[in-house]
């Protein structure tokens, strides 16, 4: 007669590989005792026999009773099935297949006998009533916990197991959520990550070290990303509209509420089209009305009849809000001198005394720069020696990189990873290599506000009007 083993621990218990070798371990002990050598054994790790999901490792198991095992070995035999209809199932397959069930806890039983099935059925009610009964308590429970905000769950892009904030991922957050709003589509965000060469959240374990477009959507539609606690139990993926939102969660938001209502909105609308994407503009709401505080949109504008239009930043004007409205400013002037100020600004950072500043940072990546600059003369003239050049090289490109990831961090602009900072020719070329929205992520990296006060009818521009707080 030929044996085989099964082995299954559920999704809900902890130390899964340490209790799988356990039960193994059991089964194979009790094998050897009913006679049979080097059974095959099959597992399912992780793997619940209640929620109804697929199981492999019981699906195989299935597949060799049919081919002629008639003996088969669990722990117990709530391993094997917790469902009345997976039981019926193993009963109509034993009356064509005769099989013997043996467990480590609790006996065995012929699945081929009246008596057997009568216990078999009668244990699979206990097991479906305990597991139903487990399922609504930890139902109860999470939702307690949805309800007091607080994180559940294991590490989710932008965050660690606890909702601890990782800020690299967190600026990839904040870029997939602008471009999505300005107008890309889920495939362009997917392209621009995988290009971008932007590792996923588990990366180097056996993927493919790729984004794919639900990832991304799942990303972009979930609560957590602004803040919030969202709750949906039955749901194994997230819907178009994403989960239901509870309230405020107990960590840091990277996006705000607005904003996760906004692309809901979109990926929930059956009839959008990306046809005609919004228009993308490079200081549209960044730019500050300096006499409301709106921020300001692009527009059209034509200074007489048949004159060609123009584009200009413009304050909208609002019925319900009577001191909107009025207040405009050339776009192409005005992208030009705030791009002429921020290539200024990475191109000659200023010392800071706060260290942990953007501008601290940039002033470091210069010198570190400036080092290496003169590690290479030192080297090329020989007054130092090639492993001196080496131990030199390796700490300041070192120091470079912790330099550049804290500069990313803090801001949250990627593209300024490979920024020429203190280079102001080749920053010239970088900032034409930049697609709109990572240009704006680096304004808003420097910049903190782009206020433009009035002017006055007729006057050419005058840059007075663009009034610029750095950040420190």
């Amino acid at each position: 007669m030929d044996a085989a083993v099964y082995v299954r621990i559920s999704q809900d218990r902890t130390g899964l590989h340490a209790g799988v070798q356990r039960q193994q371990e059991d089964c194979l002990a009790l094998a050897d005792q009913l006679g049979f050598e080097d059974p095959q054994v099959f597992i399912d790790n992780d793997v619940s026999a209640f929620d109804g999901g697929r199981r492999p490792g019981y699906d195989a198991l299935v597949a060799r009773i049919r081919s002629g095992v008639s003996r088969v070995i669990v722990w117990h035999v709530d391993r094997l099935y917790r469902q009345p209809k997976e039981l019926e199932e193993l009963i109509a397959l034993v009356e064509r297949h005769p099989v013997r069930i043996d467990a480590v806890r609790g006996g065995g039983f012929d699945l081929n006998t009246t008596e057997g099935r009568l216990m078999a059925r009668q244990l699979v009610a206990i097991a479906a009533y305990e597991s139903g009964h487990k399922s609504d308590r930890v139902k109860r429970a999470n939702k307690r916990l949805a309800e007091q905000g607080r994180w559940r769950g294991p590490a989710r892009y932008g965050y660690a197991a606890g909702g601890v904030l990782i800020p690299e991922q967190a600026a990839v957050v904040r870029q997939m959520a602008d471009r999505f709003l300005a107008g890309d589509s889920i495939r362009s965000i997917t392209t621009w990550l995988n290009q971008s060469g932007i590792p996923p959240l588990r990366a180097g374990a056996g993927t493919s070290d790729l984004w794919h477009s639900q990832t991304v959507r799942s990303v972009l539609v979930s609560a957590r990303i602004s803040g919030q606690r969202a709750y949906a139990p039955d749901t194994r993926a997230d819907p178009a509209g994403g989960r239901e939102i509870l309230g405020p969660g107990d960590w840091d938001p990277i996006i705000t509420p607005e904003e996760t209502e906004q692309i809901r909105a979109i990926l929930a609308d059956p009839a959008r089209r990306r046809t005609a994407p919004a228009r993308r503009t490079l200081l549209g709401g960044i730019a500050q009305c300096g006499l409301c505080g709106a921020g300001l949109t692009i527009a059209g504008h034509t200074s007489s009849p048949g004159a060609a239009s123009t584009l200009r930043y413009v304050c909208q004007k609002d019925p319900s809000r009577p001191e909107r409205g009025g207040l405009s400013i050339s776009a192409t002037h005005l992208d030009g001198y705030v791009t002429e100020r921020v290539l200024h600004r990475l191109g000659h950072p200023r010392p800071s005394e706060n260290t942990e500043s953007t501008t601290a940072v940039l002033r470091r990546i210069v010198d570190i720069n400036a080092r290496i600059g003169q590690l290479e003369e030192d080297h090329k003239a020989r007054t130092i020696t090639g492993g001196e050049f080496r131990v030199g090289l390796q700490a300041a490109e070192d120091a470079l990189r912790a330099a550049e990831q804290q500069l990313v961090a803090a801001g949250g602009a990627v593209a300024l990873y490979a920024a020429p900072i203190g280079n102001p020719a080749a920053l010239e070329t970088w900032w034409h290599s930049l697609d709109t929205t990572d240009r704006r992520a680096v304004i808003t990296t420097l910049i903190k506000k782009l206020n433009v006060a009035p002017g006055r009818r007729g006057r050419s521009f005058d840059p007075t009007r663009a009034r610029i707080t750095y950040n420190p």
